[in-house]
């Protein structure tokens, strides 16, 4: 379980994220910012102030790399070892009452493809849902800042990477509204805050203040 302490105007985030945990239900989430005043929390919808978060470490590289460990199962019950010699330290039977497995666990996946747009369009995105799409799919308001707001895209209930298809629905859609949409954006999930990189780091390299950040006092 990573170590978590209270954020404060020290911390920073690197490339690949930083995990941060609600106080209210514990649920960590990765954030790529922390230009933020405050955000609220994706699993219990809790409106979160900055200073409220605890932090954790920064996501790495080999963070994002699956890892491995042996598995010894024998009728119901299984041991787990790191390497395979940890493994057979581990066994009170003979080996072959076991059977032995390696098994593959994955790192920090990639972020599902989602919905970002302008969030005076989520009742469009909401109506779009209702109306287009079939009763296993669907287009759910995940997180807003600023004037952005992020929809994740539902089948059967799980959240899957957004369809191109879909999205090019979407855009019709709008087109046949004659709505003009100032944002709108096929892409990774970009966590809470909605930092958007491809926007915002050309904003802050300048001096100014990426939509939906709050400048913090040093």
């Amino acid at each position: 379980m990573p170590f978590f302490e209270p954020l404060t105007t020290s911390h920073r985030v690197t490339m690949h994220g930083r995990l941060v945990r609600c106080p209210h239900c514990s649920h960590v989430s990765r954030v790529y910012h922390l230009g933020f005043s405050a955000l609220q929390c994706i699993h219990c919808k809790a409106m979160v102030r900055k200073y409220d978060w605890t932090v954790g470490p920064n996501v790495t590289r080999k963070d994002l790399q699956p890892t491995y460990r042996w598995k010894a199962q024998r009728d119901r019950s299984s041991t787990f070892g790191k390497t395979k010699k940890i493994l057979m330290s581990r066994l009170s039977h003979p080996v072959s009452e076991y059977k032995i497995t390696k098994e593959e666990l994955p790192g920090w996946s990639r972020p599902d493809l989602v919905l970002v747009i302008d969030r005076r369009f989520d009742r469009a995105v909401q109506v779009f849902s209702d109306t287009h799409l079939p009763d296993d799919q669907s287009l759910e308001w995940a997180d807003s800042s600023g004037n952005r707001s992020v929809h994740l895209f539902m089948l059967n209930g799980e959240q899957v990477d957004l369809p191109h298809r879909t999205f090019q629905m979407f855009k019709e859609f709008l087109a046949e509204r004659h709505t003009d949409v100032d944002l709108l954006m096929h892409r990774e999930d970009p966590g809470l805050g909605i930092f958007l990189p491809e926007l915002d780091e050309a904003i802050l390299q300048a001096g100014g203040t990426p939509d939906g950040c709050i400048k913090v006092k040093a």
